[in-house]
This record gives C-alpha cells, sequence and structure tokens, in this order.
C-alpha cells in the first residue's frame, strides 16, 4: 500500500514517517524561538480548508504601523490520505484552493515565501508552542433522507478530536478562537468541558487557569474577492469569559480592517453561534421563497428575474431578495439551518423546531429537479439524450464542489438513462462524484450535444457566443439557462440559430 497523498493535479505526496515527525518536530521548536526573539506572537490554524487555508495567509499578512508581522503562523492539516498534500503545496508558496481572486495566490506567495511567516505542518505537536489556535476544522450536517432535513444531524466526532488534541496540547495561556460554523451551544457545551477535562488531566488548576474560548464566524466567499471577504468585511465576536473576549478583540483588531468594517461583539458565544446560523438560514429561506415564485413566473409567462429587479428597485427593504437558480450549494446555506435545529435537542433540550428554516432547505435541496423537469418537458424520454452540463462548482468563478446542486442535478440526470458530460474551468476533482469526469476543454463536452446545460454563471461561459455554441455541438440543442446568465439578446439569438431555449424562471421565453 502506497502511504501517498494525492493531489487534485494528480500529484503525489509521501505521508510522512515517525522519523520525519520527529524531525518536524525539532524544526518547529527552531522555527518558533527564532520567531519568538522577533517579537511575534504564535499562531496555529486548525484545518487548512476553504477558509483556514486564506485565513492562515490573512493572519500572517497582518502587520503593524511599521511593516512587521504581528504573528508568525502555523497551519496544520492531519497526515490523511485526503488532505495531506496541501502542506507541501502551501510549503512551496501555492494555495491549495482555486479561485478567481488574484490576490489568493499573491497573498501566500508573500507570506511564505517572502516574508517566510507562514508555514504548514502536519504535526501535532505545533499547538504546544502557540500563543493563539484559530479553529477551522470542516464541520458538516449530515442530512440521512433526501429532502427531509428535519431529520438531520450534526456528528460532532471529528470536531471533539480537534478540540481534544488542542486540550491535551496547548498551553493555559494560549486562545482557542472557534472559528468554525457550530451549532448554537457548542463553545459553551462542548469545547469548554473538553478543553477543561483535559486541562485537568494534566494538572491545571482550571480555576486558576481556566480555558480561554472565543467564538467569531467568518463570511468567506470564494470567488473574485475571496481573501477580501475574510480580512475586510464584518466581525461578530465573542467569549466564554473576560480575557477570552479581550484576547479576541485585540487578536482581530490586529488581522482585520476593522478600521473601515467595525468589530461586533456578542454577549456570549451561543449568541455569536446563533448569529450565523440564523443569518445563513435568512438567506436559505430567501432562496427558497424565489423558487415558488419562478415556478409561477413559469407557468403564466413572467421573467421572474425581470420581476426581481422592479422589487429590488426598492432600497432599504426589499433590495436583497436573492434570486433562484439550479440550485443552493455551498458549505453555509445547506447546513447552518440544520445544525441550529439539531442543537435545540441536543445541545439545549428544547422540544421546539425552527420549521421554516428547514423547509427552506428542503425547498433548496431539491430544487435541481425543478431544472430536470423543465428538460423532460422537451422530451419524450431523456434515455440515451445528451446532455452537457456547463458548470459543477456551487459557485460561479469558483472551484468548490462541496454540496453543489450540479451534483444532484447529473445524479438525477442519470437516473433518468440521459448521457451526461461536464464542464468546468475551475473544478480539477469532484470528489463528491469522483465518477464523474469533469472536463477543462469545452470542446470535449459539447459535440452531438442533445442539451446544453448553463448551470453555473462562470465568466466563461457568458462570453460564449451562440453561434461558437452550435458549431461546437453540430446540433441544434435545447438550451437551458438556470439562474439568468443568458440575456434576451442572446436568447433570440440561439432562437435564431434554431435552438429552443428554456430557462428557470423565464416564462417569457416563446417558441
Amino acid at each position: 500500500m502506497k502511504y501517498v497523498s494525492i493531489a487534485p493535479d494528480g500529484k503525489e505526496y509521501r505521508i510522512p514517517t515517525e522519523e520525519d515527525n520527529a524531525a518536524e518536530r525539532a524544526l518547529l521548536d527552531q522555527i518558533t524561538e527564532e520567531q519568538r526573539k522577533m517579537g511575534r506572537k504564535i499562531v496555529a490554524v486548525q484545518g487548512l480548508g476553504f477558509v483556514g487555508c486564506v485565513m492562515a495567509s490573512v493572519v500572517a499578512d497582518a502587520t503593524d504601523e511599521n511593516g512587521n508581522p504581528y504573528y508568525y503562523v502555523h497551519g496544520h492539516q492531519r497526515a490523511s490520505k485526503r488532505s495531506y498534500w496541501k502542506v507541501p503545496v502551501i510549503n512551496s508558496g501555492i494555495p491549495p484552493v482555486a479561485s478567481s481572486d488574484p490576490e489568493v495566490p499573491e497573498i501566500f506567495h508573500r507570506t511564505v515565501v517572502e516574508k517566510k511567516n507562514l508555514r504548514a505542518t502536519s504535526e501535532d505537536y505545533v499547538y504546544s508552542l502557540v500563543d493563539i489556535v484559530v479553529v477551522d476544522i470542516q464541520l458538516d450536517a449530515t442530512k440521512p433522507a433526501f429532502g427531509q432535513a428535519e431529520l438531520g444531524y450534526c456528528d460532532l466526532t471529528q470536531f471533539r478530536e480537534g478540540i481534544r488534541t488542542l486540550g491535551q496540547r496547548i498551553q493555559p495561556h494560549c486562545m482557542v478562537l472557534v472559528e468554525t460554523t457550530v451549532p448554537p451551544g457548542t463553545c459553551e457545551k462542548v469545547v469548554k468541558p473538553i478543553l477543561e477535562e483535559e486541562f485537568t488531566r494534566r494538572g491545571i488548576d482550571i480555576n486558576v487557569n481556566p480555558p480561554l474560548i472565543a467564538h467569531s464566524y467568518e463570511r468567506v466567499m470564494p470567488g473574485s474577492k475571496y481573501v477580501a471577504s475574510i480580512r475586510d468585511f464584518w466581525r461578530v465576536f465573542s467569549g466564554v469569559n473576560k480575557k477570552s473576549i479581550e484576547l479576541c478583540h485585540e487578536f482581530l483588531s490586529n488581522c482585520l480592517n476593522v478600521e473601515e468594517f467595525p468589530l461586533t461583539q456578542l454577549d456570549h458565544t451561543n449568541a455569536s453561534e446563533l448569529a450565523k446560523t440564523m443569518e445563513n438560514s435568512y438567506r436559505a429561506t430567501n432562496i427558497a421563497l424565489t423558487l415558488e415564485w419562478a415556478k409561477f413566473a413559469e407557468e403564466i409567462g413572467v421573467d421572474i428575474f425581470k420581476v426581481r429587479d422592479a422589487i429590488r428597485m426598492r432600497k432599504g427593504t426589499h433590495d436583497n431578495l436573492l434570486r433562484p437558480s439550479l440550485g443552493v450549494g455551498g458549505y453555509c446555506l445547506t447546513k447552518d439551518p440544520v445544525l441550529a435545529n439539531w442543537s435545540m435537542e441536543a445541545l439545549f433540550d428544547l422540544e421546539n423546531a425552527l420549521h421554516v428554516a428547514i423547509n427552506s432547505v428542503n425547498i433548496n435541496d431539491t430544487m435541481p429537479l425543478h431544472t430536470v423537469d423543465i428538460i423532460k418537458r422537451e422530451f419524450e424520454t431523456l434515455n440515451n439524450v445528451k446532455i452537457a452540463v456547463l458548470g459543477v462548482s456551487y459557485l460561479e468563478n469558483v472551484g468548490d464542489t462541496r454540496h453543489s446542486p450540479s451534483k444532484t442535478f447529473v445524479e438525477a440526470l442519470r437516473k433518468e438513462f440521459a448521457i451526461v458530460k461536464t464542464h468546468d474551468p475551475y473544478v480539477e476533482a469532484w470528489p463528491e462524484l469522483e465518477e464523474a469526469v469533469v472536463e477543462d476543454d469545452i470542446t470535449k463536452v459539447l459535440p452531438e450535444a442533445d442539451v446544453v446545460v448553463f448551470a453555473v454563471g462562470h465568466t466563461q461561459y457568458l462570453k460564449l457566443a451562440p453561434a461558437d455554441v452550435v458549431k461546437m455541438c453540430n446540433t441544434k440543442p435545447l438550451i437551458v439557462d438556470c439562474s439568468n446568465f443568458l440575456s434576451d439578446e442572446t436568447i433570440a439569438e440561439y432562437k435564431a440559430l434554431g435552438c429552443k431555449v428554456r430557462g428557470l424562471g423565464k416564462g417569457h421565453i416563446v417558441d
């Protein structure tokens, strides 16, 4: 068996041996000692996923008025086959995520190669050396039945293990800042008891040295303003005690642009955790509402997007009306209402439920099936119908496929025995649907297509000329617009070329 971790580009990286780990520990001691002599505090970021890796670079990039970095940052990623590759990739100065934001590669090169104050490691020992740990462990919601989010729950096993590792390693003065989106009550009822238990086992008097725990959630958007969505954006925070709040305020003030985007302090971590899950539940509900009206608009010959534009003219009350699409994806809106709903009983022993929020998740999870229905109306059967799906990430101009609605869409088409090919310029691998081949060359998916689905609004797709699409297809395909990606003028061009066009919420299109 090969003990390697394979990166999305196919390159293999050997997983460290115990001998490697011993050498790594010695190196970590050396680096940390050197950095402390330079007057810098030491930070570890636990988890180098879509949030953690960029957060680590933002912290490392923060400087005082003289241009000196406040912190040295150790990014930590477990030495698993799935994820270890991130460590050597980051240490080469390359970000482990794909993004349309040009600042992502710039900030990694600046902090890793130029400033040399960001480095990744897989060695848990690093937590014994730091002053602050930023927790960015991925924490998901499990939904055991499709379209029944009310049955969803949160498996805290790996999160608990990560926190227990901190409890076994960190020094009493170290602040643990939970940035992961967690069920309300997690810092108080999960993190704090684990750290107290591990401190006590180590002989640390928790009355003299209570664990320092804070919570501050990110609002990251891994698109064209990926870095700015972490650094130049509003933050909410709180802590379990006064000292935790003070340390968190100091840390965030040093790292983030708080002059233009002031911090908001809430009374307790329960409030901060609830704020994140409620914030995303609001957005999820807003989107779910638009799908119902989009279906109505299709039936009565109305363009829902023009209606939406008219409504959004009412500034201050209605200008945040969101849009329907192929579906809702990503790491937040698909799970946060479920986390909050689960916590009511699991952590607070309450019998109530968040009915509106949970129903919005059900609507959004099943939303891709509506686009399947749009296609089915145009064919007697989808058996052997060749369908080109343009876009498999959950958002335009990013490579993040987590909970992408394209997965539900492709799986539903395959159940109808359609022949589905997928393309995405930002996605190298689709771990959630490993059997799918995601092409980066559009000429490999369009030829002979009976249907072309504009699933995601990547800039590359919006620039495609209808004549070029039809020429590459060598057919007159059905064109399906999943979220107003095609203007009326573009639609008219496709129709003039002999194509039929359909769109979600676009009831105004006539043959």
